[in-house]
């Protein structure tokens, strides 16, 4: 099915980064939904305000949008599977994978601003902040 819908106004705002360059945002005219472009609040109002749905054929599982289904039948009805090339990890969907191999076997470093402390994941940097520098 193919929804389609009236745009709601594109308002001309400043970015936030010192610039002379402005950008455009197309506000939801529902709620306080603001997109960077046409096609993502048309997806924010099919999700949000009209309730659709995409279905699994197989099981009981309902996806706010067509990709999402897709992923879904990839990694839960037709086994396919994302391998990590390091070691016996086997995620169901690709992004898993990366967040494994950049956590496990990956170079990525995440240094804390205020003292000698290197993450291997943005959260326990965020934690370690917390703890360690402001006292929560």
């Amino acid at each position: 099915n193919h929804y389609y819908f009236e745009v709601a106004q594109c308002v001309i705002k400043p970015e936030t980064v010192e610039s002379d360059e402005k950008k455009l945002e197309y506000q939801c005219n529902e709620c306080d939904y603001i997109g960077s472009c046409a096609k993502y609040l048309q997806m924010h109002k099919r999700r949000q305000h009209l309730g659709v749905r995409y279905p699994c054929d197989q099981c009981d599982y309902v996806a706010s949008g067509s990709g999402n289904l897709k992923k879904h039948k990839e990694s839960k009805h037709e086994g396919l599977k994302f391998p990590c090339n390091q070691c016996d990890y086997v995620a169901t969907a690709f992004r898993y994978l990366k967040s494994h191999k950049d956590f496990k076997h990956g170079s990525m470093k995440h240094p804390c601003d205020q003292c000698d402390y290197v993450a291997k994941h943005c959260k326990f940097l965020e934690a370690h902040k917390k703890c360690k520098h402001e006292g929560v």
